[in-house]
């Protein structure tokens, strides 16, 4: 019997190395599609919370909304979200190509605004022609991206770091980006 557990000493760990490898990949990748999840979610809730805002403070309201007031709401409703990271565009029915911007350039007076925007601008904007935009019954939308850079991407030959703290775009390489949009009618 001894001789048998003499050939047998290592075995435990060969096979355990054998598994672990792929498991802990296995529960990485779980993590990491939740996180995903989450952040998609996430994304998802700001964007229509920031959409009701603006779509309940139309022309016959005291305080319309501003391009000010939806980045705050969605910034306030996207919990962990990045705001240097998070890229918005708003539509209205006069303002069919969009505006983009980040929603820290959103939220404060910025050198890299649109020309002929003001942060403090009303939202939907009520000095287009015919139809102004912001009347009831108009449909507004506001859509948005959040990249995600996932820590799988380091096992993989080649990819680089797979985590980055400095603020991402949606237009490098590599980088997934999340899409969210929502879309209502004017109510007030």
């Amino acid at each position: 019997m001894s001789n048998f557990r003499r050939r047998s000493l290592g075995n435990a760990t060969i096979e355990f190395t054998l598994v672990g490898i792929p498991l802990v990949f296995v529960l990485i990748s779980t993590m990491e599609m939740a996180r995903g999840m989450w952040i998609y979610h996430t994304l998802a809730h700001a964007i229509k919370e920031g959409t009701r805002y603006a779509a309940a403070r139309g022309e016959n309201t005291l305080t319309p909304a501003s391009f000010q007031n939806v980045c705050k709401v969605i910034s306030e409703a996207g919990t962990g979200l990045v705001p240097d990271d998070l890229t918005l565009t708003f539509y209205s029915a006069g303002n069919v190509p969009g505006t983009r911007m980040s929603a820290t350039d959103c939220l404060a007076n910025s050198t890299r605004w649109p020309p002929g925007y003001n942060v403090t601008d009303p939202w939907p904007p009520t000095i287009n022609p015919v139809p102004v935009d912001n009347q009831p019954g108009q449909t507004i939308m506001i859509s948005g991206l959040y990249p995600f850079v996932s820590a799988i991407s380091m096992f993989w030959p080649g990819a680089g770091a797979g985590t980055t703290f400095q603020p991402l775009s949606c237009k490098g390489a590599g980088t997934l980006c999340l899409p969210a949009s929502s879309q209502d009618v004017m109510q007030f």
